[in-house]
């Protein structure tokens, strides 16, 4: 991948992207040489399975699944791998607001092809289902409950709809129009159902790595280093400082 020169200062990771934000992540996904990389509409899928998960996947466990599962970074060079972090990340806030806020309604992003009507939501499936996999025990739950499972029926529809083996595919013939509208919205529904219903589960898992932070916290001494990296004493540094 070829340095794009992103060296400008670059947005907060709570600042939307602009829509020539949205066309350059879009070029830098369509570039990724990988064969599993996604493209934006799954890694929108992606991303919200993510954030609707019941446990929090670390960065360096879903990042590389975006460019198709090597660990090794395919950018020229740090800049051009900085750009990508500031889009993808301020990208994914964007999708955890609109799933966490009443105010907002969340809405996949889904691409029509060049002569198609209406998107066909495949590859938002599919990358909610990769979403799912990287953290799958978490996901048990929903699996094993048939009432929870009609969940995700909407996400399994569009994903397996042309799945290599035709005994796993949703349909026999295309459906219609209007029964792809009616389950492409379903995708904005299962995701905001999924969200809520995690949310219980994300607390306690918050509240438990915060819990384990305070126990492990080692308490620094007043003639230590200060942990600011200032080279003085905490005593003289951090340690000494006074709030009114």
């Amino acid at each position: 991948m070829s340095s794009h020169g992103y060296t400008e200062k670059r947005p907060a990771l709570d600042e939307s992207l602009t829509d020539a934000e949205y066309d350059r992540l879009e070029a830098i996904l369509r570039s990724l040489p990988g064969e599993d990389a996604m493209n934006l509409e799954e890694m929108d899928g992606f991303f919200a399975a993510l954030i609707c998960a019941p446990v929090t996947v670390p960065l360096s466990e879903y990042l590389p699944q975006i460019w198709g599962g090597d660990e090794t970074a395919p950018f020229a060079g740090t800049g051009d791998l900085e750009e990508f972090f500031n889009l993808a990340m301020r990208y994914w806030n964007y999708i955890a607001r609109e799933l966490g806020s009443a105010d907002l309604v969340f809405v996949p992003w889904l691409d029509a092809k060049a002569g198609e009507e209406f998107p066909r939501g495949n590859r938002w499936a599919e990358g909610f289902l990769r979403g799912i996999e990287v953290c799958r025990e978490g996901w048990d739950e929903i699996f094993e409950d048939e009432d929870k499972f009609a969940m995700l029926l909407s996400v399994l529809c569009l994903a397996h709809e042309n799945d290599p083996d035709p005994e796993m595919r949703t349909w026999q013939t295309p459906p219609s129009m209007e029964l792809r509208k009616e389950v492409c919205t379903g995708l904005a529904v299962s995701a905001q159902m999924l969200y809520d219903y995690f949310r219980p589960h994300r607390i306690r898992e918050g509240r438990r790595a915060a819990g384990a932070a305070r126990q492990t916290k080692r308490k620094i001494g007043r003639n230590e280093p200060c942990f600011c990296g200032s080279g003085k004493k905490y005593k003289r540094c951090c340690g000494g400082v006074t709030v009114n």
